[in-house]
């Protein structure tokens, strides 16, 4: 597996994360160690953009319905 494709398969999951996590889970199984090593970087970046989303738009909606933002104080 070239560099190229490794660079690809890691911006796709960042910018697509569902992609990362099924080609981490598929490629985790495989033989070649090459793959299961992007596979599992690939899963990592997958979850790993998933949760700090997750955590992002909790703290921005936590943050836009705070009484203290309502009433300007």
């Amino acid at each position: 597996m070239s560099g190229g494709q490794k660079a690809l398969y890691y911006i796709l999951s960042i910018l697509i994360p569902i992609v990362g996590i099924i080609l981490g889970i598929i490629w985790m199984n495989d033989q070649d160690p090459e793959k299961k090593a992007v596979g599992k970087t690939c899963l990592i970046i997958g979850i790993g953009i998933t949760v700090l989303s997750c955590i992002c738009w909790f703290a921005l909606s936590a943050l836009s319905f705070s009484p203290a933002f309502m009433t300007g104080y």
